[in-house]
């Protein structure tokens, strides 16, 4: 920039991680000159050079007074206080800059637990599970038929719908001395002598482990407008809890569960009604299901699972929701779940999406660096 008059030149401090120019001007263009000269390395004021602001100002104002170029001590001072004036302002402002950043970091400090580092996740998770619901069931003797839901997603770093999914696991767990009517294709399991059945509804595309290239939006415009999406309509297949936890350490995703969270008896219907729905082949999948699910052509991972007593729930901006996939998508669920079910008498407790979630984390090393941590209680794991 050039000076507004020919009789003063003018200085430019510049911030570099702002772009900001501030103007320090001085009534005697030798003044000025002298100021750039007292600097190893400045260029003459003609240039147009700018004086970085990541100089040491307070040293460039000791070299001002200092320096024996027969100035005029008065205006070497009043130089000299306004460039201090300017070190201050924005020292000051970099401090106040700051000061949320580092707020933020602690109040956001992450703690994660690397005691079962060696053990596999899909182990983590199912032994978490089982301690949670002994707890609920207590050590006495199990008179009834007792029915849980498990909340499950994963996503990678920056949510990325093609990398996120979300999953649901249910459980019965069958009353003590009692010669039960167990559900048709499921299996009976034992732990702690306590007997119970469970499945998990995990929705996507049938040949997903031999090709996880999920297509949710192909098309400019397409996550707004359905019709301009190009991704095609896939045959589906309702995945084990295995399977889709080798899915999330597949790709070193971090995941997160919700619960265990008690249901009614109809909860625990729907939710077999559902999977029997999804293994009956004529459903598809579809990650964008906006066009398909009104008609029953194809369905996601989200609409799978979400709504114990609809179908194909509407839930969230444009249908499907505005980034409703991975954590948001599953805490999606979980708020429709207070909403409706509860107040149908199929959820028996309250529902908390942040307090109640519990992640597991991806970790190169044990007690290393954790490179996504989006939760934050979690379990470090390692492929």
């Amino acid at each position: 920039m050039e000076p507004k008059n020919q009789n003063g030149v003018q200085v430019y401090l510049a911030s570099a991680s702002k772009g900001v120019d501030l103007s320090l001007r001085g009534d005697e263009p030798e003044e000025i000159g002298f100021l750039i000269q007292a600097r190893k390395g400045a260029r003459r004021a003609s240039s147009g050079a700018p004086i970085s602001l990541m100089a040491d100002l307070s040293s460039l104002v000791d070299e001002i007074q200092f320096a024996k170029a027969g100035r005029s001590t008065t205006n070497c001072r009043r130089l000299g206080y306004a460039v201090r004036r300017i070190d201050m302002f924005f020292r000051t402002f970099i401090l106040l800059l700051a000061l949320p950043i580092v707020a933020q970091a602690r109040l956001f400090q992450r703690d994660v637990d690397f005691s079962n580092y060696d053990v596999p996740l899909y182990t983590q998770i199912v032994d978490r599970i089982k301690a949670k619901v002994s707890a609920r069931l207590g050590e006495g003797s199990n008179t009834r038929d007792r029915y849980f839901i498990i909340p499950f997603a994963y996503e990678d770093r920056g949510n990325h719908p093609e990398h996120s999914h979300s999953f649901i696991s249910v459980i019965r767990v069958l009353a003590d001395n009692k010669q039960p009517k167990l559900t048709p294709g499921l299996k009976t399991r034992k732990y702690k002598n306590r007997e119970f059945e469970a499945f998990t509804i995990s929705w996507l595309p049938h040949d997903f482990l031999s090709n996880p290239h999920l297509c949710v939006f192909d098309g400019a415009g397409s996550r707004i407008v359905p019709e301009k999406n190009n991704c095609p309509v896939s045959t589906g297949r309702n995945f084990t809890l295995a399977e889709t936890i080798q899915l999330a350490v597949d790709a070193k995703n971090a995941v997160a569960m919700w619960g265990p969270y008690e249901i009614k008896k109809a909860g625990f219907d729907l939710a077999v009604k559902r999977k029997r729905l999804l293994d009956g082949g004529t459903i598809k999948y579809r990650a964008d299901d906006r066009l398909y699910r009104k008609d029953k052509v194809a369905i996601s991972c989200f609409h799978a699972m979400a709504g114990l007593d609809e179908l194909y729930p509407n839930g969230g901006l444009f249908g499907t929701g505005f980034k409703m996939w991975g954590f948001n998508g599953t805490a999606r669920v979980l708020i429709e779940y207070t909403e409706k079910a509860r107040n149908k008498g199929l959820l028996l407790e309250p529902v908390d999406v942040k307090k109640d979630r519990f992640g597991f984390v991806y970790a190169p090393t044990r007690n290393g660096d954790v490179p996504y941590d989006p939760v934050r209680n979690a379990s470090a794991y390692q492929r």
